[in-house]
């Protein structure tokens, strides 16, 4: 193991950060580690606000806080710029809005002396904060519940999904890996680094802060189908391409999650894209879902019902089985979902009936009857269609004219009722 000159290096890229940076290098002068063992870089990616003058303060006062500024490239060039003038045996990063809590870098670092040879990076929780108080806790934290080493190859640590940068990672000197200047790329940087041993640490002692009210942060501004699209399913690509048979469970974790989020944020679909390209877009999207176990959607322990059946729909593999009793809809031999009586929502004349299974119909295994009397209906399940690949519309809809009509579905010709 080469020489350190110091137990930890952290690296704060800097631009136009003038509003949070005091705290966040006050955060990392009240750590409990002996400061003298920690490296502190500040990176000032060409800011144009009093960022710098505020780090040069640090700077001159103290012989372990260094200040760099270079042009403005952008957090994955300037952290990479830090990673090469590190000089501690672990590397930390922290972003210039957010902070950590003064028992992070310490209990972190003991605990990767611990497992040094299992593993080449080591988590700890982050908590999202807004407005000063914690708003979110990543459901990560339901697997990662305790001190410990966790293999990425087991199907129950498929949600860990490591994207951000509270982690802690070994200085390699030349052998070190550095950013990509992609989009997503701290989430390629950790796939990159947990590659080769396919382990993760997790020390439960310390927190990242992560300050979600800095509305110009990269995730606010820059996630955009428009802008990411092409770079995300590369990347997505990319992770799955070394495995041509079964995709180790934490890679289609990590694909599926962000799949969902984006889904759910209105930044997933390529709207943006026309005719044939859209067509191909999303055959990208349906080929990667494909290479999924249905259980990476099904236990997702963040997904509504409805947004589940429109995953398992593009990914294929589930079955209808009907009874006059009720209605299966199973997939890779489990029974995932039931229904015995269809229920209906009202808009005018306008019924339209909700359930999980007509996702997996199609039109001609599906028709009605209102007071006995086959009734048309539109059923809309076209993925090439933009307007109809939303989660919310794969129902059909029919028009009723009596209030107080009695609806039947019949799927495969077994009836059900409709209330």
């Amino acid at each position: 193991m080469p020489d350190f000159k110091y137990r930890v290096s952290i690296i704060v890229p800097v631009y136009n950060a003038e509003e949070y940076i005091r705290s966040c290098i006050n955060s990392l002068l009240a750590q409990t580690i002996d400061f003298s063992q920690m490296q502190i870089l500040l990176i000032n990616d060409g800011s144009k606000d009093s960022s710098e003058e505020i780090c040069k303060e640090y700077a001159e006062k103290y012989s372990n806080v260094f200040l760099y500024t270079k042009e403005n490239e952008g957090a994955s060039q300037a952290r990479n710029f830090g990673i090469k003038k590190a000089e501690g045996k672990y590397i930390f990063y922290l972003d210039s809005d957010d902070s950590v809590k003064p028992e992070t870098v310490k209990s972190v670092c003991d605990f990767f002396d611990s497992v040094y040879d299992e593993v080449d990076l080591v988590t700890y929780k982050i908590i999202q904060y807004y407005q000063g108080k914690p708003s979110i806790v990543h459901y990560r934290y339901m697997t990662l519940n305790k001190t410990g080493v966790y293999d990425l190859n087991l199907p129950q640590n498929r949600f860990i999904t490591q994207t951000h940068m509270n982690i802690c990672v070994k200085n390699l000197k030349e052998n070190n890996v550095f950013f990509d200047t992609i989009k997503h790329e701290d989430e390629k940087y950790c796939c990159q680094i947990l590659r080769d041993k396919m382990k993760i640490g997790y020390c439960a002692k310390g927190e990242y802060i992560y300050n979600r009210n800095n509305i110009n942060s990269v995730v606010s501004t820059q996630f955009s189908p428009e802008l990411i699209f092409g770079t995300s399913m590369k990347l997505y690509e990319d992770l799955f391409v070394p495995y041509p048979g079964k995709v180790p469970p934490y890679f289609q974790g990590i694909v599926f999650n962000d799949f969902r989020w984006k889904l759910m944020d209105g930044k997933f679909l390529p709207k943006h894209l026309e005719g044939e390209e859209w067509i191909k877009a999303n055959r990208r999207i349906d080929a990667l879902l494909r290479r999924m176990d249905a259980d990476t959607i099904i236990l997702h322990p963040s997904l509504s019902v409805t947004d589940m059946h429109y995953w398992l729909k593009r990914r294929g593999g589930c079955t209808v089985i009907n009874n006059p009793s009720e209605v299966l809809v199973c997939c890779e031999g489990k029974v995932i979902f039931t229904e015995s009586k269809f229920k209906a929502s009202k808009n005018g004349n306008e019924i339209t009936i909700k359930s999980p299974v007509f996702n997996h119909l199609k039109k001609n295994q599906v028709a009605f009857k209102v007071n006995g009397k086959p009734a048309e209906f539109s059923f809309a399940v076209d993925y090439t269609d933009k307007n109809t690949c939303e989660p919310k519309s794969f129902y059909p809809s029919l028009f009723v004219a009596d209030e107080n009509a009695r609806i039947t579905v019949l799927i495969n010709s077994i009836e059900y009722d409709v209330k």
